[in-house]
């Protein structure tokens, strides 16, 4: 490529969503606080949703002092009144709603399915999948009266497979996929995409909470996968941000496994 076509590759990219609004869950850190990032440089307006409210505000910061336009709103999923009032606010401060990035969620607790109780379940089912239900919910009635939108959600390459002592948290991540392919079957026809990103091991906080016994563990599997190496959140935003535009405007029902080739190998 060479100098002329790569400065207008970054132009279109730049302007690849002007005029749209996104809303992002899960903002405050990891791939949430990349995509909200992502999506404004590629000319989004972006409501950035999260429990964390100090950190959204520095988000919004970083976004404005890039030359975005941001709002943040302080959410928590597991909330459905939460979830309503944040696409409600994302409709009052912007007019309308283009895209959701539906990312909150837990890793719950690791243990063996014996090991699991009701407790363990509700802390894991209650953000991942209850908490997508919802954000689908209210941001496709606004979407379906526009005629227009596309919502991604985050699916985890737990969505595709099986992996040992983490049955409630796949199973999650199996249901997320489920609600993705049907909303897309509902709502194709009438204007609004439906996806799912499915990440691999992503160099996130989420990955420091406590699944792997150390870091070190956690590089080392990295390094038996195919890639070799751990994803990085920027590599997921660009992901999010493909879904979103109109580059992918007949993508739709599709989990987009993001995993370094782990999961086929």
């Amino acid at each position: 490529m060479n100098a002329a076509t790569q400065t207008n590759a970054q132009s279109t990219q730049s302007t690849q969503l002007k005029d749209k609004v996104a809303l992002v869950t899960g903002a405050s850190s990891g791939i949430g606080h990349a995509s909200a990032i992502e999506l404004a440089k590629r000319g989004a307006k972006v409501v950035v949703a999260a429990r964390r409210k100090a950190e959204l505000d520095a988000l919004v910061r970083t976004i404005r002092e890039q030359g975005g336009d941001a709002a943040a709103i302080e959410v928590d999923v597991t909330r459905e009144d939460d979830l309503r009032k944040m696409v409600d606010f994302t409709v009052s401060t912007y007019g309308r709603l283009d895209i959701a990035f539906n990312n909150a969620g837990t890793e719950g607790v690791f243990a063996p399915l014996t090991e699991q109780t009701d407790a363990t379940y509700d802390k894991v089912f209650d953000p991942n999948v209850r908490g997508v239900f919802h954000s689908m919910k209210y941001e496709a009635e606004v979407m379906l009266k526009q005629g227009a939108g596309s919502i991604i959600n985050n699916a985890s390459m737990g969505g595709v497979i099986g992996f040992e002592n983490a049955g409630l948290y796949i199973g999650t991540k199996h249901a997320v996929i489920g609600m993705t392919k049907t909303a897309s079957i509902e709502w194709f026809r009438r204007g609004v995409r439906v996806n799912a990103l499915a990440p691999g091991l992503i160099e996130t906080p989420f990955h420091h909470r406590g699944i792997w016994p150390s870091a070190e563990a956690m590089y080392d599997f990295a390094a038996g996968t195919p890639a070799g190496r751990v994803g990085s959140a920027q590599e997921m935003a660009t992901i999010v941000a493909f879904l979103a535009s109109d580059d992918a405007s007949y993508v739709s029902g599709h989990a987009l496994v993001a995993d370094g080739g782990y999961s086929v190998a």
